[in-house]
């Protein structure tokens, strides 16, 4: 059996898509739509609040943090008014694969489960 250590290392060694979020009530609605688009297409992820020094960052910069911590290389991003963000660890900072406000929520999560898979972007 696991220690409580190796099962959390674990859970950050899997294969991800890593979603950071400003822990706002505001977005729990809008992280279930993005974890239902990204289960949808079959790709896991984890959910990240954001860490300290970032509670301002924007939903670009959140999800190329995230981007950063996935084995896959894509991240999304949730700011704090909801914003969605999809990036790729290996595009620059500033340019993100899309963005949208909260009612693409769904969709972002659909692109970045296709992002990893290689197919074509739901519009």
């Amino acid at each position: 059996m696991l220690s409580g250590d190796l099962r959390d290392r674990d859970k950050r060694d899997r294969p991800t898509v890593v979603v950071r979020y400003r822990p706002d009530p505001a977005n729990r609605l809008c992280l279930r739509e993005i974890g239902a688009g990204l289960e949808e297409e079959g790709v896991p992820f984890r959910a990240e609040p954001v860490e300290r020094g970032q509670d301002h960052a924007t939903a670009r910069e959140l999800a190329y943090a995230a981007a950063l911590a996935s084995h896959l290389g894509v991240g999304v991003g949730v700011d704090a008014a909801g914003n969605t963000c999809v990036h790729h660890a290996k595009l620059p900072p500033d340019v993100p694969v899309m963005a949208g406000p909260p009612s693409t929520a769904r969709r972002m999560g659909h692109n970045a489960a296709r992002l990893v898979v290689g197919i074509a972007f739901k519009k």
